[in-house]
């Protein structure tokens, strides 16, 4: 079985850096053929990277023009045959038995299946727990908790996660409209492409000794960046939304209802000398909005 380790990366050469200095201490499975890298957008040094990145990854660089995470994972997908695909992006560091870990349970399990890992975090500054409570799970830590020999959930984070080639382009690839880059400005591209699977009937394998750290700048723990992705995540979740819509094409009155609730949090809790009340307000107002922009999407 061949076995290929891919990421996408954008405007982040240190990291990117960073990340494969970290594989390439991991142990290499038998079957071990390259590591791909996918450059979106703009290039910002990208290819000189992987250039200079260790033998042992027999890395590779490709270009996508535009700045989309999922458009860019598919042109990978259009230049492997195939094999088992290890997914990771450019932030991250590796216990030295992932790949290894990985392989063994793809060779176990074979087609059918996708696999996800454990992750942990490297704050630059911890936060206040407070403002953890308000991250997403990618900034937060991932363990599953359910049945230890089966994913039944589309769960298993975008840095941290596998699949065999074949069975993502049976798949239909992953969806341009979600991700970084993408247009309706959701998250979970990779949540995305796991419900698809599952709905194929696939099962989903914990692979615990595949432990990854994702590294979160002090910048992703700044109310800024927590509302911003509030309404990321609310437009994913509109996307999904099997709510059907109101009068004259509006969004239902429920989700009117709970919008306009949130206004009036927010007015009041605006006035409040409390920081963590008129993040908390900003917080679920955002995430309300980005619901109803995702449910508008849905046309």
């Amino acid at each position: 079985m061949d076995f290929v380790v891919a990421m996408a990366t954008s405007s982040r050469p240190m990291l990117l850096q960073r990340t494969l200095q970290s594989l390439a201490g991991c142990r290499k499975p038998p079957g071990f053929r390259e590591t791909i890298v996918v450059e979106n957008g703009p290039k910002t040094g990208a290819a000189q990277i992987v250039q200079s990145a260790a033998e042992s990854l027999h890395a590779r660089y490709l270009h996508a023009v535009d700045s989309n995470k999922s458009a860019a994972l598919n042109i990978l997908l259009q230049e492997l045959g195939d094999c088992f695909i290890f997914f990771t992006d450019d932030d991250v560091r590796f216990d030295p038995e992932t790949l290894c870990a990985y392989a063994d349970s793809a060779a176990v399990h074979g087609p059918g299946h996708f696999f996800g890992g454990p992750t942990s975090v490297d704050y630059e500054i911890e936060p206040a727990p407070w403002v953890r409570d308000l991250l997403p799970v990618s900034a937060r830590g991932f363990q599953w908790t359910g049945d230890p020999g089966r994913i039944d959930q589309a769960v298993c984070l975008g840095f941290n996660w596998g699949a065999f080639s074949a069975d993502l382009r049976a798949a239909g690839g992953f969806d341009p409209k979600r991700g970084p880059g993408a247009p309706t400005r959701s998250t979970g591209q990779e949540t995305d492409m796991q419900r698809r699977l599952l709905a194929r009937g696939f099962t989903g394998i914990y692979v615990p000794a595949a432990c990854v750290w994702h590294y979160i700048p002090i910048y992703f723990t700044s109310p800024k960046w927590i509302v911003e992705r509030a309404f990321r995540h609310g437009v994913e979740r509109g996307l999904l939304s099997n709510s059907p819509p109101g009068l004259f094409g509006f969004p239902p009155a429920w989700a009117l209802a709970k919008y306009f609730k949130g206004i009036i949090r927010f007015a009041v809790y605006s006035l409040s000398p409390s920081t963590e009340k008129q993040v908390k307000a900003r917080f679920r107002l955002a995430y309300d909005r980005g619901f109803l922009h995702g449910l508008k999407q849905q046309k």
